[in-house]
């Protein structure tokens, strides 16, 4: 492992060559949940979404601490996720970096949706969401990105990346200037063909998430390992 150091938006950051991953930010403001210990916190951090048989719980013995959202295959709606409970205490245009490693420990299937980065207050419909950017798995391992600040949404970008199951990806969303937000997967640029603009509330409130789910009846199935999500961001515009 080689550990570099770069300047991004005036802050300071150390990290990892070959993932890209943030070993260390020297950001005014900054979050990181690495899922350690014996369970995850819901009373002070984390809202549990979930709908029908639908579960959120530590993987016993998970290295590096992993929290799986689970669906199952029963036939009815249902949603695993996480967020902080829509309270947003991000800012869009604060210099926000968000960071992801994670996995699809089983790959989606007809029916359902992944989705893990920052949005705005929780909507148990993934495309109601009125501020999102993220990045996206639409039954299958194909992973594609999308912003939408309640004036431009800009739709399941491709990034070129499929994954298979239990095939761990750091995910980072650098959204320094929210006119044009960059997407990153194991350190490599992606989409960048097309620009994301997020820009027509540079104040927004946004939260962390990371959620799968089907939304009507379906035998779909699919789990996320959540190992860390990261954040930063300056503590003024």
């Amino acid at each position: 492992m080689s550990i570099k150091t770069r300047v991004v938006s005036s802050i300071t950051e150390w990290y990892e060559s070959l993932t890209g991953e943030r070993t260390l930010t020297a950001a005014p403001v900054r979050f990181v949940e690495d899922f350690l210990g014996k369970a995850f916190d819901t009373t002070n951090i984390w809202t549990a979404r979930d709908t029908g048989a639908a579960t959120e719980a530590l993987v016993s013995n998970g290295a590096n601490g992993l929290l799986a959202l689970t669906l199952d295959a029963t036939s009815e709606a249902q949603l695993a996720g996480i967020d902080w409970g829509d309270s947003k205490t991000l800012v869009l245009n604060r210099g926000l970096v968000f960071e992801a490693r994670f996995c699809l420990n089983v790959l989606p299937t007809t029916g359902v949706v992944a989705a893990i980065g920052l949005c705005s207050s929780h909507n148990a419909a993934v495309d109601t969401v009125a501020t999102s950017l993220w990045f996206r798995l639409d039954a299958s391992g194909v992973i594609t990105v999308e912003t939408d600040d309640g004036t431009t949404e800009t739709s399941r970008v491709s990034t070129g990346v499929t994954v298979v199951a239990d095939e761990y990806v750091v995910a980072r969303i650098d959204a320094t200037d929210p006119a044009d937000v960059r997407f990153y997967l194991d350190g490599e640029a992606v989409a960048l063909e097309t620009g994301f603009n997020v820009n027509a509330t540079p104040t927004v409130a946004l939260q962390p998430v990371a959620r799968i789910g089907k939304e009507s009846a379906g035998t779909g199935v699919g789990t996320i390992y959540v190992d860390s999500i990261r954040v930063a961001q300056n503590r003024s515009a």
